[in-house]
Order: structure tokens, then sequence, then C-alpha cells
């Protein structure tokens, strides 16, 4: 009696440290902030503006078009190091999406977005001090 009481306590102290053990990786960087991002577009540089607000893997925030349109909504998770994000915009009464992914490494970063599923197009951003 006493070794099965004792298998169970051992049992019920190891679960919550092995379900703790399986959680998803917490975000390694914030990245609340204004970045600025670059991309070609058509042999163009274009230039945005993101202003992100990061609330432990919730991501949200605004982002300028290049095409001088008010400031975007957007949303989306850090993960890591990994951003990934979604700008919903309205293209003649049809919602379309630009769907942003990215590596953060210190106070730059780097991906690539597709836009309404017409290719992905490479961008670089750097966090504004």
């Amino acid at each position: 009696m006493k070794k099965l009481l004792l298998s169970v306590c051992v049992l019920a102290l190891a679960l919550p440290a092995l379900a703790g053990a399986q959680a998803p990786p917490k975000s390694a960087v914030n990245i609340t902030g204004v970045w600025d991002i670059q991309f070609d577009m058509g042999g163009t540089m274009a230039n945005v503006q993101a202003t992100y607000k990061q609330e432990g893997e919730k991501l949200t925030g605004t982002q300028t078009s290049p095409m001088e349109a008010p400031p975007s909504p957007l949303e989306g998770t850090v993960v890591g190091n990994d951003v990934k994000y979604t700008i919903t915009f309205d293209m003649g009464g049809e919602q379309g999406k630009i769907v942003f992914s990215g590596k953060v490494d210190g106070n730059t970063m780097k991906g690539s977005f597709d836009f309404a599923g017409m290719g992905e197009t490479p961008f670089t951003a750097k966090k504004r001090q």
C-alpha cells in the first residue's frame, strides 16, 4: 500500500513538469514599437511603416501602404523569433489579404509577404530607436 501511495505522489508531482515541458516556446523577443519596412515594388524600393503592439504572443497594430492609403490594422503572432501577421483590405468590394512572415534578429527583421495570393516578396525591416 505504501508503494502505491508513493507512486501516486510521484506521478502527481511529475505531471505538471511534463505538461510544462510540452508547452510551445514563448516569444523570445518583443517587437512593440515602430518599424521601417523596405521591399522591391517592381524595380522601385517601397517604404512602409508598421506600428506593432505585442502582448505575449499576440500581435496587433497598423501598417501604412505605399499607395498613400490610411494605415491598415494588422493582427498576428510572435512565437520565439518568428513573426506572422495579416492585413485585410478592401479590393473593390472584395476582401484581400497580405500575409507577412519574418524572423527577428535584434532590431532587424527579414522575411517575405504574400499579397493576395499573387506570390511572395522579400522584405527587410528595422526598428526605430
